[in-house]
């Protein structure tokens, strides 16, 4: 049996219900991460996971390849 979202009452996709989500993704209050990949050599490239949203607006507001 299915769960449900304990907002809408439609049923909970079964991965979510894995992760321990109680609620769909249309009501989910999860907030997305953002990556921001930063050179650190002439080759040598660092993904940064952003998990705050202010600050990833932040850096992308800082970042040439946005302007």
């Amino acid at each position: 049996m299915a769960k449900q979202c304990k907002v809408c009452k439609e049923d909970v996709h079964p991965v979510r219900v894995k992760l321990g989500y109680d609620t769909c993704v249309k009501h989910s209050t999860a907030e997305r991460y953002s990556g921001i990949i930063s050179a650190t050599g002439k080759t040598d490239y660092e993904l940064n996971i952003v998990k705050d949203p202010q600050l990833a607006k932040h850096l992308k507001a800082l970042s040439p390849v946005y302007e």
